[in-house]
C-alpha cells in the first residue's frame, strides 16, 4: 500500500490537539488546587478577575438606574408639594386681598370722620369707565334709591378728591365727573403759600390752575387742597401735588397731578 503523506500529517495534528487539550485540563485541575494568599484557588481567582469588569459594568448600570428613579420620584414629590404650596399661596393672597379691602373701607370711614366732613356718606363701587375718555367720568353702582343726588363730592378710599356726581342720576347708578375732566375742576389753593385759583382738567392725568396771579414762589411737590370757593366742594380736601410750572406773559401755568390718578378708584366715598 502506498504511503499517504496527507493522512499522516492530519493524524499528527489531531494528536497534538488532543495532547494540548489534555495539558489544558491538567493545568485547570492543578490551578484549582493552588491556594493563593486570598484563600482562593488560582482558577477561582482567574474566573473572578475575568468576571470583574462585567460586575462593575452591571453595578454602575444598576446604580445609575436606581439614582435616576430616585431622582424622578424626588422631583415628582417636589412638584406635588410645589402645587400644594402654590394653591395655599393663592388662597393666602386672596385672603390678604379681602383683608386689605376691609381695611381700606375702615380707613376711608375713619379718614372722612376724622376730617370732620360728615358722618353721612355712601360707599360705592365703580362699574364702568369710558375707555376713550378714562379721565372724564365713571359710573358707580348706587343711584337715587340709595340717596345719591347731583353734586355729591366723590373721594377715594384715602379721603382725596376724585370728582362729583352729575345728572342724570338713575335709581341704581350714577355718573361721577372726575376733576381731570375738561368740563370739571375745583376751586383750590397751594397749601405752602395760600395761592388760590381754579383748578381745571384737560381729559388727561394732569390739571392746571387758571386765573392764578402768583407773587409767591411755587415748588414741585407743593400740596394742593380745595378752597371751597366753587361752592361745590368742601374746603381742605387733598387734591394732588404740583408737578410742573410754565412761565407765561401774565400768569404762570402750574400743573397739578391729582392723587387719585395713581390710586385705585374701584371704590369711592360719596359725601351727602
Amino acid at each position: 500500500m502506498p504511503y499517504n503523506h496527507g493522512q499522516s500529517e492530519f493524524a499528527s495534528e489531531r494528536k497534538a490537539v488532543v495532547i494540548a487539550i489534555i495539558l489544558f485540563l491538567n493545568l485547570i485541575l492543578i490551578s484549582s488546587q493552588i491556594i493563593l494568599k486570598s484563600r482562593q484557588s488560582l482558577l477561582a481567582n482567574i474566573i473572578a478577575n475575568s468576571a470583574n469588569p462585567f460586575q462593575i459594568a452591571f453595578q454602575k448600570s444598576s446604580d445609575f438606574v436606581v439614582h435616576e428613579f430616585q431622582h424622578y420620584v424626588f422631583l415628582k414629590n417636589v412638584f406635588k408639594r410645589y402645587q400644594i404650596l402654590k394653591q395655599k399661596y393663592t388662597e393666602a393672597k386672596y385672603q390678604n386681598y379681602l383683608l386689605k379691602s376691609d381695611l381700606r373701607r375702615l380707613q376711608a370711614i375713619r379718614q372722612v370722620q376724622e376730617r370732620g366732613k360728615t358722618d353721612d356718606f355712601v360707599l360705592v363701587n365703580c362699574i364702568s369707565v369710558d375707555p376713550n375718555f378714562p379721565f372724564h367720568s365713571v359710573i358707580v353702582d348706587r343711584g337715587s334709591r340709595s340717596g345719591i343726588k347731583e353734586n355729591m363730592t366723590a373721594l377715594n378710599l384715602e379721603g382725596e378728591l376724585v370728582g362729583r356726581t352729575v345728572s342724570p342720576v338713575s335709581p341704581f347708578s350714577a355718573t361721577v365727573r372726575l376733576i381731570t375732566s375738561s368740563v370739571g375742576g375745583a376751586g383750590a389753593y397751594i397749601e405752602t403759600n395760600l395761592l388760590e385759583g381754579f383748578l381745571s382738567g384737560h381729559d388727561d392725568s394732569l390739571c392746571s390752575f387758571k386765573y392764578l396771579i402768583t407773587n409767591k414762589p411755587v415748588h414741585k411737590g407743593d400740596l394742593v387742597i380745595t378752597s371751597g370757593t366753587d361752592l361745590i366742594f368742601r374746603p381742605y380736601i387733598p387734591v394732588g401735588r404740583v408737578v410742573e410750572m410754565e412761565k407765561d406773559v401774565l400768569t404762570p401755568k402750574i400743573w397739578v397731578k391729582p392723587f387719585f390718578v395713581e390710586r385705585s378708584i374701584k371704590q369711592l366715598v360719596l359725601l351727602r
